[in-house]
Formats: structure tokens, C-alpha cells, sequence
């Protein structure tokens, strides 16, 4: 079954997809992903220092530091902060199963 036609929230042109025809979608898109370039360069999140230390702890990781379980099935190593908000080169990076770091969300360790 096909949805129905509704206006863009910005120009009125009815359109099928989310809230915004393609084209005021696209600008939508341009803006958040310059308004996040922003706040990486700031802080550093996710900068290439982050990245190579976040795979050296998901290839090294051999117990969860927050549920203290070894490797699972299904349930990739990720890097975690342990002090959530915290980026840059200085930021800790303990391993733990997807599952359990989406759980904890940032919430600090207890």
C-alpha cells in the first residue's frame, strides 16, 4: 500500500517521502552534517586518533568492563567512553559488547 501524498514541511510541494520534498531534504541533510562537523572538530570526537585507538580496544578486548563477560555471539566489541561526553585524545576507551554499552546509553559507570 503506498502513502499518501503530504506538503513539505518548508515549501508545500506534496511529496510521498518523510516530511520534505528531495530537495528540501537534501538542504536538511546539508545543514545537520555541517552543524556535526562543527561540533567533531571542537571536541575531537571521532577524530582519526579516536578511531585508532577505538580499534586497538575492540581487537585486544577480552572481557566487557561493564558486564565482565568474554566474547558473545552476535555481539560486536565496540569501544566505550568510560565518562560518557568526554572525547579527544584523552578520553578512556574500555571495550564492551554493543548489547551492554547501549544499555548503560551515557549513563557514568557505577
Amino acid at each position: 500500500m503506498g502513502r499518501f501524498p503530504k506538503p513539505c514541511l518548508d515549501c508545500g510541494q506534496l511529496t510521498t517521502g518523510n516530511n520534505r520534498c528531495d530537495e528540501h531534504e537534501n538542504l536538511v541533510e546539508q545543514l545537520h552534517n555541517a552543524k556535526r562537523a562543527v561540533v567533531k572538530k571542537q571536541t575531537g570526537q571521532y577524530s582519526g586518533d579516536y578511531k585508532k585507538r577505538a580499534k586497538l580496544v575492540r581487537e585486544t578486548a577480552l572481557l566487557c568492563h561493564l558486564c565482565g563477560d568474554g566474547a558473545r555471539v552476535n555481539d560486536p566489541w565496540v569501544a566505550d567512553h568510560l565518562n560518557p561526553g568526554e572525547f579527544g585524545s584523552n578520553a578512556i576507551l574500555l571495550p564492551a559488547h554493543k548489547s551492554c554499552n547501549e544499555k548503560r546509553g551515557n549513563k557514568p559507570v557505577i
